[in-house]
């Protein structure tokens, strides 16, 4: 119908004729197909703008973007329509509600749902169709497109197919325990425990194979018709969707993993680095680049969106492997939504949209965190939060018109700073229910219950609620913290500059300076510990998941894998890098020496600051702790096995036996060494007479920390307990005093001055060491971790990286 299109075209720009032009698009709208629909909209949509007719041109250029296929179509496309819409945008659309959760969520266009009642739904229209597929209620389905379905029942010996619009029996193919289906092309491979099948449309099985039975099915690359297999050997097989004939291979050192498929090219995560191969270009990568860990990456208008577990997003260049455009997010999963947009969702239940270079485009919050993927389907975007409901959402906005509930936002604004509380409640109900995870509406709330003196269980959930949905809206972010930090009388609550994925960090401090690392994004940070604002990052070198950290004033020892990398606590410190003779176990910081055991029981001294090493001794076959006493070392291994070596050579003193029990903690208290075994006992053993049986000390419940420190001249034993109770004892086994806590994080308190600080869910607390009773409060409504303090500050951060700073 193009020829229409431009008949119509020259009768309105040449002859004027404004209705016989409209008649030919509008025909075309209604008997065109996808394209030509598309079009005739388009053009309709302008010719009725020109003509003054808004509304009418408003109503067929959101006809034009929903088809669209073109990026900066589409985008011009949603400026008129702002230019044009006399009304605010709201994002929550048709709620689809399930009378079943959905079990198992089929893309496409049209998408499937298969809910736990058996039922499967085709969503269409805006509305859901129950399909009759004639499958039995109690079976699994692998896969379902417009062919029909893939599935199998309870007794798992075979997988079946049933067409759509078919009377005929479902074909079954023998194959133990199906676990999943790629289609290609022309036939589809089917993967079981011990073979894969290889079956054509027609659902006839042609070739099996039981030499790729450990490997997962990843996709099918269609260049060259294969289906690509990502095996234990750390390689890609491709196979040929012929006969199974395996073409090529990809290899590693490293296992494969995040593998994604775009239309020319393989883009896969193998030890930190992401490669991209084209095989119709060569065997050779088309480009290697170096990421942190990774967690999500997709196709996203014609480059690759990577998103690392630091938060961090790159948009990639397929070409070249450059980085196009880079953005930081609190985002822990990206999806593509609308054309040219990329939907950033958070934990907290933020959408973050964003356009082709990464530039915001408007944000949302839910208030809770999406559970798969959003369904693109029929041109409708639908979110599951719950399995139980399917949200839908303005499927084509971009940011152009006001959002209603940012103008509501605004009017609750102006009510909360004339103190009009009472007309508040009927706006805040209001922006709550178009955007529940509204943090102003939270904040005024707040506000509204300190001031007309609401109850102080609603006052913490308010508060709490505002602080956490501000995190992913950096706008609002720094006034609703300082108004928090006012109300809960801290020295500042800011935001802290780590990585989504790091919860609950950890702090050390030097000066005025408060440190902590964030092995997500292998990073040191260094804060001013006067205000909570970031001084500078330190790029750390590449860790594990578990590495080995320790710090004193002057300097940081983080060990991951077989290295060690001693830092210097300063912006452009030097590292000094030491080989290890096994992965690191345990680090101790000492003014001039450091020493390391590790996980196959090697025990290594080094001198400081220079890191040279002073001795090296294997001790045991497996991890041991270790504790130094004057002149010795006293070591045990896990099992209880202890030893005395000399601490100038490392070589051994004397062995004194075996505690009839497994050790979990050790720490020196003088001349004694205490210990927590895993049955529940705390020992203190006198390093001076070894001979001597060790007190034991029956406790209610696993150890979960131990500290041992001179109080009022008496070595005294804290222990923290799995149940929240924190004990303290003298070093002959005198109890003092039990208190019972609860909400702790690790139950290991901050010990400084007669006081045992310590995190107690939504407060922070001091307990004398006189007497186990409280002494100080203070309120972190929206959770707190393990306390530190410097400089007559107290530090304590939250699972959703508020750093909370008070006075003492």
């Amino acid at each position: 119908m193009e020829s229409s299109i431009q008949e119509a075209l020259y009768l309105f720009e040449m002859k004027g004729d404004f209705s016989k032009a409209v008649g030919i698009l509008e025909k075309v709208v209604s008997e065109g197909d996808i394209e030509d629909k598309e079009q005739a909209s388009f053009y309709l949509g302008k010719i009725q703008e020109l003509a003054g007719n808004t509304q009418s041109a408003n109503l067929y250029y959101k006809q034009s973007l929903k088809k669209t296929s073109i990026t900066r179509k589409a985008y011009w496309l949603s400026e008129r329509i702002a230019a044009t819409e006399s009304s605010p945008e709201t994002i929550q659309k048709n709620t689809l509600h399930l009378k079943s959760p959905i079990l198992k969520i089929f893309e496409g266009s049209p998408s499937y749902i298969h809910l736990q009642d058996g039922n499967i739904y085709k969503i269409k229209n805006d509305s859901l169709i129950r399909v009759s597929a004639n499958v039995a209620n109690n079976a699994e389905l692998l896969k379902i497109d417009n062919t029909g379905i893939w599935f199998f029942l309870p007794e798992k010996d075979s997988i079946r197919f049933k067409p759509f619009n078919n009377v005929r029996k479902a074909k079954a193919f023998a194959l133990r325990n199906p676990k999943g289906i790629v289609t290609g092309n022309k036939k589809a491979l089917i993967q079981g425990d011990y073979a894969i099948a290889l079956v054509n449309k027609k659902g006839e099985q042609e070739h099996s194979s039981d030499k790729y039975n450990e490997c997962i099915v990843e996709s099918y690359y269609a260049p060259i018709e294969h289906f690509v297999l990502n095996c234990p050997d750390n390689a890609l097989h491709f196979l040929s969707d012929e006969n199974l004939s395996e073409s090529f291979t990809i290899s590693q050192y490293d296992a494969i993993q995040k593998v994604t498929i775009t239309k020319d090219n393989i883009i896969f995560y193998s030890g930190g680095n992401l490669f991209c191969y084209n095989l119709l270009k060569g065997t050779e990568p088309r480009w290697k680049v170096s990421f942190n860990t990774i967690e999500n990456i997709v196709p996203f208008e014609g480059k690759i969106a990577v998103l690392e577990a630091s938060g961090r997003i790159s948009l990639v260049n397929l070409n070249t492997g450059t980085p196009v455009s880079v953005t930081r997010s609190d985002a822990d999963r990206i999806h593509p939504l609308t054309k040219g947009t990329l939907g950033l969702f958070t934990s907290e239940g933020a959408l973050i949209v964003v356009d082709t270079l990464l530039r915001p485009l408007w944000n949302f919050n839910f208030a809770k965190p999406i559970v798969t993927a959003p369904i693109l389907t029929d041109g409708n975007t639908y979110l599951n939060f719950d399995g139980q409901n399917l949200q839908g959402i303005a499927p084509n906005y971009y940011g152009k018109t006001p959002l209603a509930s940012s103008l509501l936002s605004q009017q609750a604004a102006i009510l909360a700073e004339t103190a009009q509380w009472d007309k508040l409640t009927s706006v805040l109900d209001s922006l709550l229910k178009l955007e529940p995870g509204n943090a102003e509406a939270w904040l005024f709330k707040a506000l509204q219950l300190e001031n007309t003196q609401g109850k102080e269980q609603e006052r913490q959930k308010a508060w709490a609620e505002a602080v956490r949905l501000s995190v992913s809206n950096p706008q609002v972010t720094p006034l609703i913290l300082g108004r928090y930090g006012k109300a809960i009388g801290a020295k500042f609550v800011s935001l802290l500059n780590i990585s989504p994925k790091t919860k609950y960090p950890q702090f050390f401090g030097s000066k005025k300076n408060l440190f902590t690392v964030d092995p997500a994004a292998n990073r040191l940070i260094c804060i001013n510990a006067e205000n909570g604002e970031l001084r500078w990052t330190r790029t750390l070198s590449k860790m594990d998941n578990s590495p080995v950290i320790s710090s004193d004033e002057k300097s940081l020892a983080l060990a991951s894998g077989f290295s060690l990398n001693i830092y210097d606590l300063s912006k452009d410190g030097k590292k000094t890098t030491i080989q290890l003779p096994g992965k690191a176990f345990n680090i101790t910081l000492e003014p001039e020496t450091i020493y390391i055991s590790t996980w196959n029981g090697f025990l290594m001294k080094l001198t400081r600051p220079d890191g040279r090493l002073a001795w090296s001794r294997k001790i045991f076959d497996l991890p041991f702790l270790f504790a130094r006493d004057d002149s010795q070392i006293i070591t045990a291994s896990l099992e209880g096995n202890i030893t005395h070596l000399w601490e100038g050579s490392g070589q051994i003193k004397q062995e004194s036996g075996r505690i009839q029990a497994g050790i979990s903690q050790m720490t020196p208290a003088d001349s004694a060494i205490v210990f927590a075994t895993n049955n529940n006992r705390l020992l203190i053993y006198d390093a001076r007479t070894p001979a001597k049986e060790p007190l034991q000390i029956l406790m209610e419940s696993p150890i979960a920390s131990l500290q041992a420190f001179p109080y009022k001249g008496t070595n005294c034993v804290l222990v923290g307990l799995a149940n929240q109770s924190l004990l303290l004892y003298t070093i002959s086994g005198t109890p003092l005093w039990k208190f019972q806590g609860k909400s702790s994080i690790f139950s290991k308190p901050f010990v400084e001055d007669g006081l045992a600080w310590l995190d107690q869910g939504n407060e922070v607390v001091a307990i004398s060491l006189s007497d186990g009773k409280i002494v100080h409060r203070f309120s972190t409504p929206g959770g707190a971790g393990t306390p530190f303090i410097l400089n007559k500050t107290l530090f304590s951060a939250s699972s959703k990286r508020l750093l909370y700073g008070f006075s003492l």
